[in-house]
């Protein structure tokens, strides 16, 4: 169900209505996390991105951001065999994303070839990306049990 309209919706619906620069907020990450401003990522430079989602999906939300064109470290690009931050920022952010939504430690997703997020986990959760400017944010939602969310 969406929840501000009340009609049935499946997660790639929710994502295509909340999942939006409108609802993003940027800031530094404490300012974000006194606010308590949705669900949160934190940048290495020290500040953070917020997702405004409604309440009713704020459980089943979750959102990791990487600058765009950050440089890619070598063990990163060793895992993803890429060195291009096109490749592998989508990459790591659906990983990140997959594995907040499921509680996997991190350990875990290391190990995906290629950082891809594999088909049993992706089955699972629903992602978009949103740019804003030079940051690339991965927007999921878990996936609900009835069969319209599929």
């Amino acid at each position: 169900m969406d929840p501000e309209t009340g009609a049935p919706a499946s997660a790639k619906d929710l994502l295509e209505r909340y999942a939006v620069p409108d609802r993003l907020r940027f800031g530094p990450s404490e300012l974000l996390r006194e606010r308590g401003a949705g669900v949160r990522s934190h940048l290495a430079d020290g500040s953070g991105v917020a997702w405004l989602v409604p309440d009713d999906l704020a459980g089943r939300a979750a959102i990791d951001a990487e600058p765009v064109a950050q440089p890619v470290p070598g063990r990163v690009a060793k895992r993803t065999r890429s060195t291009d931050p096109a490749v592998v920022w989508p990459r790591w952010t659906q990983c990140e994303v997959a594995a907040k939504l499921l509680d996997l430690p991190v350990l875990s997703w290391l190990e995906w070839p290629g950082l891809i997020v594999p088909g049993a986990i992706a089955r699972q959760v629903r992602m978009k990306h949103v740019r804003v400017d030079d940051v690339l944010v991965c927007c999921g939602l878990r996936v609900d049990a009835r069969p319209h969310d599929q």
